[in-house]
């Protein structure tokens, strides 16, 4: 990598979009002959595929989020260089990535969550039907046993996964379960796996203190005037 600029970047403005939820960001940056990355909480969400592009395309409602663009090479605006941001653009304190590790044992059309107060804040599947199995008797060809330990770990996520935290030392990969927390305090989540057989598993509860910014005005209006002493008092509604 040859450039990570986030210098002289400004004027960072969020619009929403009228024909669907989301945001049009729009930035002003020196960098000419450099493409552009939008970080948002930390992670890379979008990046302009000419060094001409000012802006950048935000699906989803409105949630608190930190956001960060950074100029690079064109060669590299795909790449993920979160590591390199500032303390201030980095994952936020109201931001979760919580990881479940996807098991042989999962099957089909079990899914994972994270509940916090009976409120579901995050869903995934945890094996996607789309995606090829390696538990028992279900490796490549039907060639069940022929693993090793007798066990079929062909497609296995190997040294892209998770090192040796899988089962008989197999790597792993995991599901990410992205959670964001609107209110602030202290808030206990739980880690809850759902089978298709009705069978539910918690796992430990992570309690995590977030500070997130307050949402954004829908209404400003003028409450009253005391004019003996020059006062004005205005009432604030948030969404």
């Amino acid at each position: 990598m040859s450039e990570f600029l986030t210098d002289n970047i400004d004027t960072l403005r969020a619009t929403p979009l009228t024909q669907q939820a989301g945001w049009r960001i729009t930035f002003r940056s020196p960098h000419a002959g450099l493409c552009h990355q939008l970080y948002v909480n930390g992670a890379l969400a979008d990046w302009t595929d000419t060094p001409a592009g000012r802006s950048f395309s935000l699906d989803g409602d409105y949630a608190p989020a930190v956001l960060a663009v950074a100029a690079v090479d064109p060669d590299d605006r795909r790449e993920d260089f979160a590591a390199l941001l500032p303390a201030e653009a980095s994952q936020p304190d109201w931001v979760l990535d919580v990881q479940v590790i996807r098991e042989p044992i999962h099957r089909p059309g079990d899914r994972a969550q994270v509940i916090a107060d009976g409120t579901v804040l995050s869903d995934a599947p945890l094996w996607p039907a789309w995606m090829p199995r390696w538990a028992f008797g279900e490796n490549a060809f039907g060639l069940g046993g022929l693993g090793g330990f007798g066990y079929d770990g062909y497609g296995a996520a190997g040294m892209t996964g998770l090192f040796g935290v899988g089962l008989f030392g197999f790597d792993v990969d995991a599901v990410s379960l992205p959670v964001s927390l609107a209110e602030e305090g202290t808030h206990v989540l739980t880690v809850r796996t759902l089978a298709t057989d009705g069978q539910i598993a918690d796992g430990d509860d992570i309690t995590i203190a977030a500070t997130p910014p307050p949402a954004p005005v829908e209404c400003l209006s003028v409450a009253g005037y005391d004019p003996a002493t020059d006062t004005l008092t205005l009432r604030i509604e948030s969404e």
